[in-house]
């Protein structure tokens, strides 16, 4: 929404403020533009994007009401929500976009310790749904694209790495794995040194657009708009979306079951069926340490069990238990491609959160097979 000094502020609840119901998300963006679009929100609004395995708005509303949101108002696919977090009342607008069965948040709730508290709570404790992962060779492709569009654009912040095992270019030391940030009004620039000479990826972009527009976007899916139109913004999430639709269909193909087997159906089979990612980049044995070591850290939080190399060759298997969820999953390789396969119920947040493992540490081609 562009914003006007001139008129009152407003809070979250009283965004939508028409009697009508909102089914289609051109809709609810043609709305938000046209009609409020001299409004002001005295604070800075967080779009939160997801993927679901809902198959319809029923099950979704079911999901919220499981995680004891309250649902204040509903008009059409738009919904209301409220839950109590550290005694304050937090207000988030969900809209279930049924072409694609996306879930779309938007709340000015704080992302310090508000949205992680509830939304993403809510999120990782349902199997159902996954944070919209922007890879950092899509948020790369992003800020390309926004460049091509608005020359003039400005990055004033920007973090960025570089994986050990990308085949990127580096005029500098390519075998070292980096991360920067940068905070000027000459990002832009700088990003391009930077990936010229140190092969980086970016992973945080925080822009403003001659069109008025400025807003920060991070690889969890947050798009936070702190000035100007939600148009734009909404043709970056369909864009992402659109790429992990994909990776959505081939975690949706696998599955678990068990069969009962022996002459009185005493024994319990586990049937797997896989899901699996292309690395370009073969995976080797030296690299399997360094790959229990990164999916171990605070920011991706498995646990590795059950874990079998063998010694001279490239085949190597584990259990992850994923310590967000408590979801399991199944791994195997040999180099080429990793098999995933479900344990249990399917846990799209737990499998989606790998593959961007994979994408981010072991291959940033990666795609699935």
């Amino acid at each position: 929404m562009e914003i006007n000094r001139g008129c009152d502020t407003l809070n979250l609840p009283s965004l939508i403020r028409a009697d009508r119901d909102f089914d289609d998300i051109q809709e609810l963006i043609q709305y938000l533009e046209c009609e409020r679009g001299d409004d002001q929100i005295n604070s800075n609004l967080h779009i939160v994007a997801t993927l679901s395995m809902f198959q319809n708005i029923d099950q979704f509303v079911e999901s919220l009401r499981n995680f004891h949101f309250s649902i204040d108002e509903r008009a059409g696919k738009l919904l209301l929500l409220s839950k109590e977090s550290q005694g304050k009342r937090i207000y988030i607008y969900t809209f279930f976009d049924d072409r694609n069965n996306v879930p779309l948040f938007i709340t000015d709730a704080k992302k310090t310790n508000e949205i992680p508290d509830i939304l993403f709570t809510y999120i990782n404790r349902t199997k159902e749904i996954s944070n919209l992962w922007i890879a950092p060779k899509v948020m790369k492709e992003i800020k390309d694209n926004l460049v091509r569009e608005y020359p003039d654009m400005i990055i004033t912040y920007f973090s960025a790495k570089r994986s050990p095992n990308t085949d990127i270019h580096s005029e500098f030391r390519p075998h070292v794995e980096r991360g920067i940030q940068y905070r000027g009004n000459d990002g832009k620039h700088t990003l391009e040194e930077m990936e010229f000479y140190y092969g980086v990826l970016p992973k945080i972009l925080e822009v403003q657009l001659p069109n008025g527009i400025a807003f920060r976007i991070d690889n969890k899916g947050i798009i936070t708009l702190r000035h100007g139109h939600f148009a734009g913004i909404f043709k970056i999430i369909e864009e992402v979306i659109s790429r992990l639709e994909n990776v959505r269909e081939a975690i949706g193909e696998s599955g678990y079951s068990i069969s009962k087997v022996g002459s009185r159906r005493q024994f319990s089979n586990a049937i797997q069926i896989p899901w699996s990612i292309d690395v370009p980049v073969e995976m080797h044995y030296d690299d399997v340490s360094r790959f229990c070591k990164a999916i171990r850290s605070e920011e991706w939080n498995f646990t590795v069990l059950e874990q079998v190399l063998l010694p001279g060759s490239m085949f190597f298997s584990a259990r992850l238990i994923d310590e967000h969820t408590g979801s399991l999953l199944d791994i195997s390789t040999t180099g080429k491609k990793i098999d995933v396969y479900p344990v249990e119920k399917i846990d799209i947040g737990t499998s989606m959160r790998f593959f961007e493992f994979v994408v981010e540490n072991i291959d940033h081609m990666a795609t699935v097979g």
